[in-house]
């Protein structure tokens, strides 16, 4: 310690170190000589003959190695220490996500098979954040980023807090929690209500603020050695059953909803291969004129024809398109499809397509609707693209807008389920559609209740103020056809019209109904 103190260097302690070895020898020779009777200096010692200016020099020559040793010594030191820290480097980008700096999903199954070899119990929490698209959709790839660094944040502050769990990050926007020794449902309860409050609070940005829920799935080891694969299975069913519920949620592994949860996930792995499959065909509700009871179009109605559930409706699996992300391909093979059978009709009946919102703010969509026209050979006019009241959500601006396009090309739009969201309505006024479709179970309440006459005179007018109105009830008989026809409305669909026809059978119906019939043989 005390030569570090005097000699900081390294090559400077060699160089003493050697020197004072290469010292011994000349010395010690010198030493004899004098107990011979050399009464000289050691210098003249040194200097009698070569061989002992040699020996003297020693100490110089010892010196020099040393500090030769010492500077390869440090150059090898130096190249073993930027090995290791490489080393460290390597490791650490390898088991460490890039982004934010939590541990990725090498280190998650690294360390999950470490606790399962060891015997220990160990809970599993699945994160994934609610609205992150719409994030990276509006904001830009870039605000999206900080989201998720922010996000990561605040979870390595609760690492740190709660101390037996660890916070990694799959990818995308997906986080897993590893909790060693959990203590039970209601500990992981206060764990998963402490991560939502958390992820939910705001994040800042410079000029607003971004706020994102999240759905987070729990499953405990069901015996100390279990397989990550197996926790981790019922973890992600756990978490789309909390998907499923609206806002921010966490549920635990259910046996029943798994079983639910794993339906869905099948029904979705088996839509994106069906429009190749060709498992998706169409049938046809009539529109009917009040006037004579004539066909005036006919509703697209798309089903799926599964190979082990058989034929199903729309409304039990467009709600997993949507989930999947296949609604917009869905929607294209139906326009397309509606087209091409439509071509065959007698003019100038016309087919009405119903279009997801996600596909009318598809910037594509007018120009997808013209190679339809062009490849079927349809007249514009003969088309009709039905829309939902959601479609206020986009903006009126936007709404307007694309609107314009679609009756610049030629073709006729509607909207459903009119009444559905009553709080619309001073939306809906705004836009330019051709005509309106009351929602059924609107008016099954106007035909049975005792104030039903004034709420559908009333519906009549407003949609008198748009352009039209269809409506649609659930009954097939002439108490209803007239109570419908003497409020006003100009064309009748669903029930009162006729029951989903094949569309080898359109042709048939249409020629069946031509004018002259009323609107009684409904």
């Amino acid at each position: 310690m005390m030569l570090n103190s005097f000699l900081p260097k390294i090559e400077q302690r060699y160089v003493f170190v050697g020197s004072a070895v290469g010292a011994v020898l000349p010395a010690s020779f010198y030493t004899i000589a004098r107990y011979a009777g050399y009464d000289g200096s050691f210098i003249t010692w040194a200097l009698d003959n070569p061989s002992q200016f040699t020996l003297a020099a020693m100490p110089v020559w010892m010196g020099l190695v040393a500090l030769q040793f010492a500077r390869n010594r440090r150059r090898r030191l130096h190249e073993e220490t930027a090995r290791r820290q490489q080393e460290r480097r390597l490791l650490h980008d390898a088991l460490h996500d890039h982004l934010t700096g939590l541990r990725n999903r090498a280190a998650f199954h690294a360390a999950a098979r470490r606790i399962a070899a060891q015997g220990e119990d160990y809970a599993l929490l699945l994160l994934d954040l609610d609205k992150f698209k719409l994030v990276n959709d509006t904001k830009g790839h870039q605000a999206g980023d900080q989201l998720l660094v922010e996000i990561a944040t605040r979870l390595s502050t609760l690492e740190r807090d709660e101390g037996d769990m660890t916070v990694y990050r799959l990818g995308g926007d997906e986080f897993a929690v590893l909790v060693g020794n959990p203590q039970g449902r209601a500990a992981l309860s206060q764990l998963g209500t402490r991560i939502s409050d958390l992820v939910c609070e705001p994040v800042a940005f410079e000029e607003s603020t971004v706020s994102v829920g999240v759905s987070i799935g729990i499953a405990e080891a069901s015996q100390p050695a279990e397989p990550i694969e197996d926790v981790m299975q019922r973890a992600d069913l756990a978490l789309y059953s909390a998907k499923d519920r609206s806002g921010s949620a966490f549920m635990f592994y259910d046996k029943v909803l798994a079983e639910a949860s794993l339906s869905r996930i099948e029904m979705e792995r088996d839509l994106v291969n069906a429009i190749s499959r060709g498992e998706f065909v169409l049938e046809f509700q009539p529109i009917l004129s009040f006037e004579d009871g004539h066909v005036v179009g006919m509703e697209a109605l798309l089903r799926w024809l599964h190979p082990q559930k058989g034929l199903m409706a729309a409304e039990r699996f467009l709600p997993a398109a949507e989930r999947c992300g296949v609604m917009r391909k869905i929607d294209a093979w139906m326009l397309n499809a509606a087209c091409m059978e439509a071509a065959n009709w007698p003019a100038p009946v016309a087919v009405a397509v119903a279009i997801s919102k996600s596909e009318f703010e598809n910037d594509n969509f007018p120009a997808q609707i013209v190679r339809c026209l062009d490849r079927s050979g349809l007249p514009p006019q003969r088309l009709t693209i039905e829309l939902s009241e959601s479609v206020v959500g986009l903006g009126m601006e936007r709404v307007r807008a694309r609107l314009a396009q679609l009756h610049a090309l030629g073709v006729r739009v509607t909207l459903h389920d009119f009444g559905l969201s009553l709080h619309a309505l001073h939306q809906v006024i705004k836009m330019d559609v051709d005509g309106l479709k009351l929602e059924r179970s609107l008016t099954q309440s106007v035909l049975t209740g005792a104030e039903g006459a004034g709420l559908m005179d009333a519906m009549m007018q407003f949609g008198a103020a748009i352009k039209g109105a269809n409506t649609t009830g659930p009954e097939s008989d002439d108490n209803t056809i007239e109570f419908v026809r003497h409020r006003g409305a100009s064309q009748v669909q669903g029930y009162l019209s006729s029951t989903p026809i094949a569309a080898s059978d359109v042709a048939g119906f249409i020629t069946a109904r031509a004018p002259g019939d009323t609107a009684r043989r409904a």
